[in-house]
């Protein structure tokens, strides 16, 4: 039952607005209560004035206090309320009928009071007293009216009743409606709860309905619905990789075990067997070369720039290493190399080693593209406070269309001819994410027929 956001909500509402009504009910009861006291003061203070006007006027004409009182008592009822009249000493001269032969005892402070305020209240067996003196000169005695303390007992009973009752009554309202607006405002929530529910991988193209843009739904909606984009392309992309790469392994993995079923299947001479060894072995260096790239971009996802083997690199020493090895493969094919790296010393923090294996991955391809006779140039220079390594080739260029997409995962501009050099469309990849994680940037610049260059821009340190 608590696990339900609708129900939480609605009972802290409804706990919220409890303590609200009985608090303000608190208020309200109190205030009340001061009102009805006050108001009886003020009524009984009138009624014993009344009485005290009336019996001058009737002493005036009889000249007896004993008998003004009486006359005065018997002239003047006031239903719920006792009335009794007192010489200066607090002695009874004359009571009301209603009091049946009885009188009430007034304390003795009560009357000192009466006399120095020219009235007094006190609260006595039950019942609310006023004392007022007859006379201004406080000579004839005291007029004293007394209500039962009941009377306003009972207008606060049914007042705390009443507010007892408003107070449960708008508390169940209110939940109520508080129950409609948590579950009206929380339908949306469960919308999506039960749309996101029916979107596995296989139809991650699916999206969440935005009602309103604007409002803080809206925009959960529209975060999701991102966040589902990009899975679907990275799921997209992790498929088309797995798939990629598959295709790549199956190729020499299918030359390996059908050379070796031709050298098993008869006897054959150590010339033929030298043959196939030597076709397994290439066979096997290329299968190594793509799973050790296979390896490094499995590491893309979540490698970052702190995860980097941070080190200070000298990249005039490492330019001129790569350059030093790329050599061999150039003299090779008689490509002539050329290094222009006569800057002063340019050092950055990174690794080394992945920078290393990106200036081989671009002199590499730079070599296998280029012609017998061609030339390769690469430079190291200051650039805007930046370091730049230029590798620049006049081989066979690449085709304008496929310019954006070299940098891609196991793309190939020529796939038949790639393949027989051994390619496998990852180095280009490989050289892109070393440099971003260092904070660079790559970029190509191309013509068919004559050539390509490779611009790397990275960071230095200060």
């Amino acid at each position: 039952m608590f696990d339900s956001v609708r129900i939480r909500l609605t009972l802290w509402y409804a706990g919220v607005l409890a303590l609200s009504l009985i608090a303000f009910a608190l208020v309200i009861y109190y205030a009340a209560g001061n009102i009805f006291h006050e108001r009886q003061d003020e009524s009984l203070r009138s009624t014993a004035q009344t009485v005290a006007s009336a019996y001058l006027e009737e002493l005036a004409e009889t000249h007896s206090q004993s008998t003004a009182g009486k006359v005065v008592l018997a002239e003047i009822t006031f239903p719920n309320r006792y009335v009794q009249l007192s010489d200066n000493a607090g002695n009874p001269l004359a009571a009301s009928a209603n009091l049946s032969g009885a009188t009430i005892a007034i304390p003795s402070p009560v009357f000192t009071d009466a006399r120095a305020r020219g009235f007094s209240h006190a609260s006595v067996n039950g019942l609310r007293v006023t004392v007022v003196p007859l006379s201004s000169d406080q000579t004839l005695g005291y007029a004293i009216v007394a209500e039962p303390l009941s009377v306003i007992e009972d207008g606060l009973r049914e007042l705390r009743r009443d507010l007892f009752a408003g107070v449960l009554l708008v508390l169940l309202l209110a939940s109520a409606g508080g129950y409609f607006l948590a579950r009206k405002s929380l339908a949306p929530i469960a919308s999506m709860n039960s749309q996101t529910q029916r979107i596995s991988a296989e139809n991650l193209s699916a999206r969440l309905d935005v009602t309103n843009s604007r409002d803080e739904l809206g925009h959960l909606a529209t975060t999701i619905n991102d966040l589902l984009t990009r899975l679907e392309n990275a799921f997209k992309e992790q498929q088309r990789f797995i798939a990629d790469a598959s295709h790549e392994l199956r190729t020499p993995l299918a030359v390996l075990r059908g050379e070796t079923e031709v050298a098993l299947g008869k006897g054959r001479t150590v010339e033929e067997y030298q043959q196939s060894l030597s076709l397994i072995q290439d066979e096997a260096e290329r299968l190594s070369r793509i799973v050790e790239d296979l390896f490094i971009l499995a590491r893309q996802p979540i490698s970052t720039r702190a995860a980097l083997n941070k080190e200070r690199v000298s990249l005039n020493d490492a330019v001129r290493d790569c350059a030093r090895a790329a050599q061999v493969l150039a003299f090779r094919k008689g490509v002539r190399l050329k290094l222009e790296n006569d800057s002063p010393s340019i050092a950055l923090n990174g690794d080394e080693d992945l920078i290393k294996r990106m200036l081989l991955n671009l002199l590499d391809n730079a070599v296998k593209y280029t012609p017998a006779g061609g030339e390769i140039s690469l430079a190291l220079l200051r650039q805007n406070g930046n370091a730049e390594i230029v590798v620049r080739d006049t081989g066979i260029g690449i085709p304008t269309e496929a310019q954006p997409r070299v940098f891609d995962r196991f793309y190939r501009v020529d796939k038949a001819r790639t393949r027989t050099m051994g390619g496998a469309g990852l180095g280009l990849s490989i050289a892109q994410w070393i440099v971003e994680v260092h904070g660079g940037s790559i970029n190509l610049a191309s013509t068919p027929g004559h050539g390509s260059t490779f611009t790397i821009v990275l960071p230095m340190t200060a």
